[in-house]
């Protein structure tokens, strides 16, 4: 087996030690999201749920114009922009796949490209506390851009907050930015 996930597609196989350093204050009570292993804590945007917020933003048409809204925000953004490749619509495609499947609509991120192992995907990237705090806003004000109510670009924010914050693979600053 290459690699382990649990019910969202979070991946956390043999090899995956990402530089965290000390605890993460911010994210260290956020509720793990789908799994079958949550310790008995509350289980956010379980399928029901995510099919109802598929069908509040309108289905696949309106998830495509979010994420392309999303990916110009990142285009503009000079913190993100950097850890994106050069040409961003691999990543415009896929991530169009993977909301539609994770918002409760067509598995067409697994059919067409395999199982979700995201920590494994976003490994080779520097993915900080602040910058998924960045993604997540982003994301957000897509959503509120192409129409959803704050209420339902809130609730979906909420569910990928604990997503976002697991891809966190690196401290904030490097040791070059400490000063001793």
């Amino acid at each position: 087996m290459i690699n382990e996930s649990d019910e969202s597609g979070i991946s956390g196989g043999p090899g995956e030690k990402p530089n965290l350093g000390p605890p993460r204050s911010m994210s260290k009570d956020l509720s793990v999201l789908n799994t079958a292993q949550n310790d008995g804590g509350p289980v956010l945007g379980g399928p029901g749920t995510r099919k109802r917020l598929f069908k509040q933003l309108g289905g696949r048409n309106n998830i495509e114009k979010v994420v392309d809204r999303f990916y110009d925000l990142i285009d503009e953004d000079p913190e993100l922009r950097p850890i994106f490749p050069e040409s961003m619509e691999q990543g415009r495609a896929r991530q169009k796949l993977f909301l539609e499947e994770w918002l409760g609509g067509e598995p067409r991120y697994t059919t067409d490209i395999g199982p979700w192992q995201l920590r494994r995907r976003h490994a080779p990237f520097r993915v900080t506390e602040t910058g998924a705090t960045r993604w997540v806003g982003h994301m957000e004000l897509a959503l509120l851009d192409c129409g959803a109510s704050k209420e339902l670009a809130a609730e979906i924010a909420s569910f990928l907050r604990p997503v976002a914050f697991r891809m966190v693979n690196s401290l904030d600053s490097s040791p070059s930015d400490t000063q001793e």
